[in-house]
């Protein structure tokens, strides 16, 4: 009964990561056009550098996903090697051991064993790094909404930043003065809008895909964690597991950091007119602070399926049900 569970455990192992491979790539083709318009708002004049600081804010960006990328490129190539080792692993403890694929010949031994573990492990390390490429498309756009917000926070607490007067002016408000700075508070409140409609795209956009990753992630891990309650610890495979779990984990992980990025930067954006120096504007000019803060009160909360948000606490809650599932099983056990 355990090698058939253990051979049901290892065909879902495959098949699973295909499955929600597949859905990403209709997905990511089924939506063409409108990924196209996204695309083409990233380099619109709306979302470029308008000074010194929004260009040091969106390289930073580009630096830090780009060393993002190499770091879990690494660690793909890395795990991919745990693949195979549990495999032989397995063969060295059980002589009659065979890899749940489909070859045509006999595996009797060690050589044709190492050929038909080739023939699952290579294709599937190919899936995982497709995996990657695609999550990490999804967690790029989620955090250029984030170097947005980020611009449109810092733009607003400074624009009321005062200049060089002369000693009559000094008793003027400020946008008596300065005739354009109501142009560009309306420039910032339309780059917030036009920032909250790429924001719900990119849900609508990838919905199917974070949808069904969060699903398969799930109940991965509760497989994962059902094996993992029942081997030795410290054993390659008990490790293998581990791998696993990290896997699906981080997966998961991307989604609900860069969400929560973006979401924590828009609570914050009431802060940012707070902390302006907005006492020097006249009456009217604050009204119309007053009626862009309701709006900004608003938080832009990345969501799957417009009812989970993707949060850190959304990823806690993953992993505390895993691990409750793993102390339930491992106390029977």
């Amino acid at each position: 009964m355990r090698d058939h569970l253990d051979d049901v455990f290892d065909c879902l192992m495959i098949e699973i990561p295909q499955l929600n491979l597949l859905v990403k790539y209709l997905t990511l083709n089924l939506q063409v056009t409108r990924i196209d318009k996204i695309n083409k708002l990233i380099n619109d004049p709306i979302f470029c550098a308008d000074g010194k600081k929004d260009e040091e804010l969106l390289l930073t960006n580009i630096s830090f996903m780009h060393r993002l990328s190499k770091l879990i490129i690494v660690g793909v190539s890395v795990s991919a090697l745990f693949w195979p080792t549990s495999h032989f692993v397995r063969r060295y403890q059980d002589e009659t051991a065979v890899v749940p694929i489909y070859v045509p010949f006999d595996t009797d031994t060690w050589g044709k064993y190492s050929i038909s573990v080739m023939f699952e492990v290579v294709p599937l390390i190919w899936v995982g790094y497709g995996h990657i490429a695609l999550d990490f498309v999804v967690s790029t756009y989620y955090a250029q909404a984030e170097v947005q917000m980020k611009i449109i926070k810092y733009n607003l607490e400074h624009l009321f930043d005062a200049n060089v007067y002369t000693s009559e002016e000094s008793f003027r408000y400020r946008d008596e003065i300065d005739e354009d700075l109501k142009k560009r508070f309306v420039y910032y409140v339309q780059r917030f809008e036009t920032l909250a409609w790429y924001t719900k795209e990119i849900d609508e956009i990838f919905n199917p895909a974070m949808s069904f990753q969060f699903f398969t992630s799930s109940m991965s891990l509760c497989m994962v964690v059902y094996r993992l309650s029942s081997t030795p610890v410290g054993t390659v495979p008990f490790v293998f597991l581990i791998v696993l779990i990290l896997i699906y984990s981080t997966q998961v992980f991307l989604y609900c950091y860069f969400g929560n990025l973006v979401q924590y930067e828009s609570q914050s954006l009431l802060d940012s007119v707070y902390l302006s120096d907005w006492v020097s504007v006249s009456p009217k000019f604050r009204r119309l602070l007053l009626i862009a803060m309701q709006r900004w009160s608003r938080t832009l909360a990345p969501r799957i399926a417009g009812i989970i948000p993707l949060s850190l606490n959304t990823f806690v809650s993953i992993l505390k049900s895993a691990y409750s599932l793993y102390a339930v099983l491992g106390t029977r056990n």
